[in-house]
């Protein structure tokens, strides 16, 4: 029998048979996923209606593995047995029947938040904000208890009957500081925090940056980060900036739009701490108050822009709201920052490390701390003419020139003043570089030298380049 076949389909071949899983009498199916499905069933002990989710591990494991996944499976169905809240869906009880692993849980007849997040099916902002605060609760006690969700969506926040929102599908579950990689299924990829596309250990943050992407969807009928590919969609999570709720709804509140840029930071130390400090800022946002910038690490960004050339015109006002509208990212060895081809409007400014510029496989340059590089393909919106790759662990500050048109004029004019004069710093450069390769060429023909001069070398993207030794390696791949 083929084992993807629907499961309630088979139970009822046998007619003189109640279909049941364990001893649950299966009434209907509710819904159907990768590896099981999720039955509408009556507990006939007490009479109790149940939502029964089944797994289906042996469709999708290898047999070696089977064992642990599924000891994995009763240990987290057993941690979110534990959590008894009233906005976290109760679990019942959890078993196995053949081949199929199951949790028997409360039955909630309301929908979830598929129903709202779309542009023309939204909630007022004040239900939505009333809706992700007692959200935020519910996380703070799960995280109280050492337990991280990691599958925050729409889909798993439910309405009661009575119209109270729940958290569902602790399924995924795992105790703070236990590895994603223990158990193989990590969450629904556009909801996923960057850590966790990138298979890292894992922290109550992470379910804030989930919830941070519902928050956004909610209130503007899109997710903040999207990709043509997983691939794309997965490189946004890590490194794009999350665009502002003000640029598709500017009726909503500004300190709204900070919570989320918040929420939404790349880094997890820089997001929300607790539960309840998220939701006590979304309070005073529903009580028309402002919320101070609670940034602990908003500083220490500055302290490493200030002391740079390009922001040494800037006031440390400016530099701040600046901060807010670009992105701070770590890469790792090896990982490719810029990519030959691209066209965005994005531009990087070095702060800490080392990167590479590599054209047709050839070391062209080493930049260093203060560097900017993508300028050119920044303002002409072409395609970018080489890859840039880092050399050690960097750290860069992102800009999209695209935000600041929707910045304050004053802002974007001053901003505009020392990019177009750092361009004009790079053209002088390259020229006095090419007027002294030109004469050393000419004095190679002559088999002379002129003093002061510079050998050959080559420009790309306003960079005075020099051709790389022989046998300089290509970037490593980046996974």
């Amino acid at each position: 029998m083929n084992p993807s076949e629907d499961t309630l389909r088979k139970l009822l071949k046998e007619p003189k048979k109640v279909p049941t899983i364990g001893r649950y009498q299966i009434i209907d199916t509710l819904g159907r996923g990768n590896m099981g499905e999720v039955f509408r069933a009556r507990d006939p002990m007490i009479g109790r209606m149940v939502a029964l989710k089944t797994r289906r591990f042996d469709l999708v494991y290898e047999k070696k593995d089977l064992r642990f996944v599924i000891d994995k499976f009763f240990e987290e169905a057993r941690i979110a047995g534990n959590l008894i809240h009233p906005n976290i869906v109760t679990v019942f009880d959890v078993g196995r029947d053949g081949d199929y692993c199951f949790i028997a849980m409360e039955m909630l007849d309301g929908d979830n938040l598929t129903s709202h997040n779309k542009e023309d099916t939204l909630l007022p902002p004040l239900k939505v904000m009333e809706l992700v605060r007692q959200v935020c609760l519910a996380l703070d006690f799960a995280h109280s208890r050492n337990v991280i969700h990691r599958d925050i969506k729409p889909a798993n926040l439910m309405f009661s009957r009575d119209r109270i929102i729940k958290i569902t599908d602790f399924g995924i579950a795992t105790l703070a500081g236990n590895s994603t990689a223990d158990l193989q299924v990590m969450g629904t990829p556009s909801y996923m925090s960057p850590e966790q596309t990138k298979g890292l250990r894992l922290t109550p943050q992470t379910d804030f940056f989930s919830l941070g992407v519902v928050f956004f969807e909610l209130l503007v009928g899109r997710r903040p980060f999207l990709g043509r590919t997983l691939f794309e969609l997965m490189e946004n999570i890590r490194y794009a900036a999350a665009p502002s709720i003000l640029s598709f709804n500017q009726k909503l509140p500004a300190a709204l739009d900070r919570i989320i840029h918040r929420v939404l930071e790349k880094e997890p130390e820089l997001r929300y701490q607790s539960g309840q400090e998220l939701a006590a800022d979304i309070e005073q946002v529903m009580a028309g108050k402002s919320i101070p910038v609670r940034d602990l690490k908003a500083t220490r960004k500055a302290d490493l822009l200030k002391p740079l050339d390009f922001f040494k015109g800037f006031s440390r006002k400016e530099i701040e709201e600046l901060i807010r509208h670009g992105v701070f990212i770590r890469y790792n060895k090896s990982q490719v920052i810029v990519r030959e081809g691209e066209v965005d409007t994005t531009f990087f400014i070095l702060l800490v490390g080392r990167v590479r510029v590599i054209k047709n496989n050839r070391k062209i340059a080493d930049l260093t701390k203060g560097a900017c590089f993508g300028e050119m393909g920044a303002v002409n919106k072409s395609p970018r003419t080489a890859h840039v790759v880092a050399q050690e662990q960097c750290i860069v500050f992102k800009l999209d020139l695209k935000v600041l048109e929707r910045e304050s004029p004053d802002l974007k004019i001053k901003f505009y003043q020392v990019f177009i004069e750092t361009l004009i710093h790079r053209l002088e450069h390259t020229t006095r570089m090419l007027s002294m390769q030109g004469a050393a060429a000419q004095a190679a023909r002559s088999h002379e030298t002129p003093k002061g001069s510079a050998p050959p070398g080559e420009a790309v993207q306003g960079e005075t380049l020099r051709p790389a030794p022989e046998g300089t390696p290509n970037p490593e791949p980046v996974e």
